[in-house]
């Protein structure tokens, strides 16, 4: 119960913080643009940071609806291998700390789904 609980909240946090940040992004580049104060930026650079909030709205859902999941063996192994993934990953940027809180709340979500809490 406590896994299910905690994975659809992070989840959630996982897909707000991605919206938040396309959403943000996408903002200071038009303002930029109309401003006349940005550097030419290419249009690969837009599709990567499209292509990182499509991953993390995946990731968000895959966390959310997968918690739900854990009895079968495989996909409790691999969603604790993606939790654990995920949190090293994301515990790595130390200057933000909501993607901070995000790794370290991934990290206590793959400790619960490997001891079956």
């Amino acid at each position: 119960m406590n896994t299910k609980t905690l994975g659809v909240v992070v989840g959630t946090t996982t897909i707000i913080g991605a919206i938040g940040f396309g959403i943000l992004y996408f903002i200071g580049m038009s303002l930029s643009t109309a401003l006349k104060t940005s550097n030419d930026y290419s249009s690969s650079d837009k599709l990567a940071i499209l292509i990182l909030m499509i991953l993390l709205l995946l990731f968000g859902l895959i966390t959310g609806i997968g918690s739900f999941f854990l009895k079968n063996k495989p996909w409790k192994f691999i969603y604790t291998g993606l939790c654990l993934t995920l949190g090293f990953g994301l515990i790595g940027f130390k200057n933000e700390l909501f993607i901070m809180f995000i790794g370290i709340i991934y990290l206590v979500l793959g400790h619960l789904a490997s001891k079956n809490k």
